[in-house]
């Protein structure tokens, strides 16, 4: 009998073990992942940005590069069905032809760890969603093509804020792509 005592009393400091480890397992997970969603409705900071002349002519130069200018080409090609690649049409096929008339505004581009260069782009005319290319240098003659165009990880707020952050960039119809 002290041994069927003993296991059970094992039994249940196993049961009690589990459930506690269980239970704060969910706790952390709870403390973690619920805050750094909330976090995600305030990536861009509220109110207009105030740019110098001198921020103003450094950001124009991005419309100079080849890769920008590439997604220009293309854009207009695949409006036009002139040019371009399958794979290339397959990624810009899943949204309406509008977007692709529409001017564009560099929010980002940055080199990608993969080779190539990562944009992000908002269109002009439907500014309610932030768009991530990425160019890349394919072949011996490094000939650009697009091999990803995604909808950025934005939500509502932040495209909100963004329409007001960049307010100037957006209407601005000359240094644009």
């Amino acid at each position: 009998m002290p041994l069927l005592n003993h296991l059970a009393l094992v039994y249940k400091a196993r049961f009690v073990f589990r459930s506690a480890l269980f239970l704060s397992c969910v706790v952390l997970f709870l403390t973690h992942v619920l805050p750094a969603q909330d976090s995600k409705a305030s990536k861009i900071p509220e109110g207009e940005a105030q740019f110098t002349p001198e921020q103003l002519k450094q950001y124009y130069i991005v419309y100079k590069n080849p890769d920008v200018r590439y997604l220009r080409t293309l854009f207009d090609a695949y409006v036009n069905n002139s040019g371009g690649t399958e794979q290339e049409y397959q990624l810009l096929h899943k949204l309406n032809k509008d977007y692709f008339r529409s001017k564009f505004i560099v929010m980002s581009r940055e080199d990608n760890t993969f080779g190539g260069t990562l944009i992000s782009i908002l269109f002009q005319d439907r500014p309610d969603k932030v768009f991530v290319a990425w160019v890349y240098p394919e072949g011996s003659n490094k000939e650009l093509k697009l091999r990803r165009f995604d909808v950025g990880d934005f939500s509502d707020t932040d495209m909100r804020r963004i329409r007001v952050r960049y307010k100037k960039l957006i209407e601005d119809k000359v240094h644009v792509m």
